[in-house]
């Protein structure tokens, strides 16, 4: 067992080394994503805060304006509702891409009272809004396909990272989960390695939970068929169905809320509104799993699948993309998921501190 340990703590430091900027770095934008929504409404800035007028236009009208804005777009998707009067419409649009490692989303927000765009930019450029570069960085290191295969095998390692931690600091755990083992302020280096192993132990299940669900989203980019890019098509299709009347019948549907709208603009396919249904009983169906479609000529309803009539692939996937984005009402979670999420900074500084020392001990032994 002891070679174990040994091997298992050489690994997890050389892991640790190597991984641990990307440690840091997820773990602290992570974190603040969780609130994303919380902190960009906060004191109102002007991309949600319209000047309110005596009516709206329509959202058929502020569709085609965006389908006009960005003719290349291969969809266009109704990100967000305004949550209040004054608030805007935001789009997502997924571009074709020239390189594996080119941005392809961009965000447009439409003012609903003026129908003027107040806000725009590629997911790449800070020239949008904060989140939603923050957003790319986060899920893809801001080189897309590369940066996602980087996202997944440092996944990997922060996984290896814990279940190495859990063979070294095994005869450990008990003692730190019923709260008698304490911080060592013997001397620094006791101090930090302390912090290190009650932090590593408390936050074990959720960085887990987290580092797993985000390899899950990002698993496909092993596979070669994940690297093919779409190639441009000369003309898109336009729908000709009209948007305000699909989202007044998904409306109507018994229990079910609409979070957001898929429209193709690549080819004729199905209009989808993604949201939830109120009567859903697994917490972790949440979200906007449900999909229901609508003819994109005539807008006509064709059919609804519930997140519970999905695939089991489909509902697992689902569950993993919820699990890791954290994406809950209550506050409480959330809080959880900043401490989960600030956790791999730390175990990152404290265990390159306690590397440094540990060298800078061996190399005054051997100048004795």
């Amino acid at each position: 067992m002891k070679k174990i340990t040994k091997t298992s703590f050489k690994l997890h430091s050389c892991l640790g080394l190597f991984f641990g900027v990307l440690y840091l770095f997820f773990g602290i934008s992570g974190a603040l994503l969780v609130f994303k929504k919380e902190i960009e409404y906060f004191n109102n800035p002007p991309m949600h805060c319209c000047v309110k007028g005596s009516k709206t236009i329509s959202l058929n009208q502020m569709y085609h304006k965006v389908s006009e804005r960005y003719p290349q777009a291969r969809q266009i998707m109704l990100q967000t509702f305004p949550r209040n009067s004054c608030d805007t419409y935001e789009f997502m649009i997924f571009n074709y891409q020239d390189n594996v490692s080119d941005n392809y989303l961009y965000c447009c927000m439409v003012d609903p009272y003026s129908g003027k765009i107040v806000a725009e930019g590629s997911f790449s450029s800070l020239q949008s809004p904060f989140f939603r570069w923050l957003y790319a960085a986060h899920y893809s290191l801001l080189i897309d396909k590369p940066g996602r295969l980087i996202t997944a095998i440092a996944a990997i390692a922060l996984i290896l990272n814990l279940i190495t931690g859990v063979i070294i600091y095994r005869k450990k755990i008990f003692a730190v989960l019923v709260f008698k083992e304490k911080l060592n302020r013997k001397s620094s280096r006791t101090l930090y390695s302390s912090l290190h192993r009650i932090i590593g132990v408390w936050t074990l299940l959720l960085n887990f939970i987290l580092f797993f669900t985000g390899f899950w989203m990002n698993k496909s980019l092993f596979l070669p068929s994940e690297w093919e890019l779409i190639s441009k098509k000369e003309q898109n299709y336009r729908t000709r169905a009209n948007i305000d009347q699909v989202i007044k019948h998904a409306r109507e549907i018994p229990n079910f809320n609409p979070i957001a709208v898929k429209i193709a603009a690549d080819k004729k396919t199905d209009i989808i509104v993604s949201g939830e249904f109120s009567d859903t009983q697994n917490p972790l169906y949440f979200g906007k799993g449900s999909d229901v479609y609508y003819d994109s000529d005539n807008g006509t309803w064709i059919k609804t699948i519930r997140i519970e009539e999905k695939s089991f692939s489909d509902r697992f996937y689902w569950i993993m993309k919820q699990l890791h984005r954290g994406d809950y009402d209550s506050f409480w979670i959330k809080i959880l998921y900043v401490i989960a999420g600030f956790s791999p900074a730390i175990l990152s500084i404290t265990g390159f501190i306690l590397w440094k020392r540990k060298g800078r001990k061996e190399i005054s032994k051997k100048h004795k």
